[in-house]
């Protein structure tokens, strides 16, 4: 498909501020949106992941680039078998956690910000693939807090809200 502009802040603060919605796995424009994040994500110098709404779609899904997150997938896990470089998530949802951890984040939507955020240290997430096939696996280390970014990507939440979250 294409390389889609990645919206940012304060410019395209509405748009990245709204709640996405569930998508249709029978959708026929899910696959082109895939693809277009996928290409949107290839096209960043450090990007890890990417979600939907940054790139102007209120829809709840996200991708995340396999080189980064690798050696923190579930070991023979369905994601640790796929050969794809960047993986989707389609109607993510985290139904467990373990551990907290606080480390550094950056944001492709909130440029030159860097905020130490308190995340979960390991999740299990259950979501469906881009064929409509539901998994739920285990991540730990950067792709668990690469999966709680994403995700609260798809609930308006950007990583400077944590900083309001933290002084309150």
């Amino acid at each position: 498909m294409s390389v889609k502009k990645i919206l940012s802040c304060p410019a395209d603060e509405y748009l990245l501020r709204s709640k996405s919605v569930a998508v249709d796995i029978n959708d026929p424009m899910l696959a082109a949106l895939i693809e277009d994040l996928q290409d949107t994500l290839r096209a960043t110098a450090h990007g890890v992941g990417l979600a939907a709404p940054q790139i102007g779609v209120l829809k709840r899904v996200f991708v995340l680039k396999r080189g980064y997150i690798k050696n923190d997938l579930e070991e023979g896990g369905i994601l640790s078998r796929q050969a794809e470089d960047i993986i989707a998530f389609v109607n993510p949802k985290i139904i467990s956690g373990k551990g907290l951890v606080r480390e550094q984040e950056g944001c492709l939507s909130v440029p030159g910000a860097f905020v130490d955020i308190e995340r979960i240290k390991a999740v299990k997430l259950r979501a469906l693939d881009e064929k409509g096939r539901q998994f739920n696996e285990r991540f730990k280390g950067l792709a668990a807090r690469a999966i709680q970014q994403e995700i609260d990507h798809l609930n308006g939440v950007l990583i400077v809200d944590h900083l309001k979250k933290e002084k309150s």
